[in-house]
């Protein structure tokens, strides 16, 4: 496959995927957040298909936006309201629309991580 971008989600308060868990992309323009496209994960922890592949993969500053609260509350987990992380922003940049640009998220309803992946 050419340049695509993926991700996953890791619970790390359960220590399992975070299956279930809303996932949206957005664009970032000069005048705002432009939809790309959504996401939920499977059991796995993934999206079925690339969030973007062949030619909607372009140069830019994009946002991942990750459902953190809605996934926790689904699971019976008890939040505050408003919850400590409700969504979590992830943005970054895609500077080779070739290349592969994996970005997963480990997360827990008080605290999360990200990186560049492979």
């Amino acid at each position: 496959m050419a340049g695509h971008l993926t991700t996953h989600v890791l619970d790390t308060a359960n220590g399992c995927p975070a299956a279930g868990m809303k996932i949206e992309l957005f664009r970032i323009e000069a005048d705002g957040p432009v939809a790309v496209v959504g996401a939920v994960t499977n059991a796995d922890g993934r999206c079925d298909a690339p969030m973007m592949a062949g030619e909607t993969m372009a140069v830019g500053t994009y946002e991942l936006l990750f459902h953190v609260a809605d996934y926790y509350r689904a699971r019976g987990v008890l939040l505050s309201e408003p919850a400590f992380l409700g969504s979590v922003p992830v943005r970054f940049g895609i500077a080779d629309a070739d290349q592969k640009y994996h970005v997963p998220l480990l997360v827990s309803p008080y605290g999360y991580s990200t990186y560049r992946g492979s």
